[in-house]
């Protein structure tokens, strides 16, 4: 079975702060980023927050499971921690979605035998999010504000066909209006 982690954990220190509250098309950041995880059909959403926590917990949807990362200052290995410790034993796949990517849409396929995670690439770009199992993603774990993909074995992750949304991040103001202008989701 597969869950699904958004971390929303972060400070935006570069956008000045409560980014994932700042409105994008008509609603909150985060709540876009909700929106692609749920394209996911995954069992569960698990929400992690920190930074804003309170302001996080009431715009998200009933549906998620919100859990918060205390230690998230310490940087996104943290904020990932915290949602690995929520997921059951039975979710043996994750997929990893960014709370500030409201456009990347989820990969579409089963992660086969040699393969610990696959994630989209547009033009030789890695984007997001990340399928991985479970496991290794424990195991994997890390330190600071690295991202779990640099840290797993390059030749274990199956890279998938993505597309502009898969690489949209928004950490900036300014990237705040170019995503905003981006083409619309089918």
């Amino acid at each position: 079975m597969r869950a699904t982690l958004v971390l929303a954990a972060g400070s935006s220190r570069r956008f000045g702060g409560a980014k994932l509250l700042a409105p994008f098309r008509g609603k909150p950041l985060l709540l876009h980023a909700i929106d692609r995880a749920r394209e996911a059909r995954t069992g569960r959403i698990i929400l992690v927050a920190g930074a804003r926590w309170a302001r996080i917990a009431r715009i998200a949807p009933r549906d998620v499971v919100l859990v918060r990362a205390r230690r998230h200052a310490d940087g996104l290995s943290a904020s990932l921690a915290a949602g690995l410790a929520a997921l059951r034993p039975i979710e043996r796949e994750l997929i990893l979605f960014l709370g500030d990517m409201p456009l990347a849409r989820p990969p579409r396929l089963r992660l086969g035998a040699g393969v610990d995670a696959a994630r989209p690439v547009i033009a030789g770009t890695p984007g997001h999010p990340l399928l991985v199992r479970s496991a290794v993603a424990r195991r994997t774990g890390g330190e600071g504000d690295r991202g779990l993909a640099a840290l797993l074995d390059p030749a274990r992750i199956h890279a998938i066909r993505g597309d502009a949304g898969n690489l949209i991040d928004i950490d900036t103001r300014r990237a705040l209006r170019r995503g905003a202008r981006a083409p619309r989701l089918r």
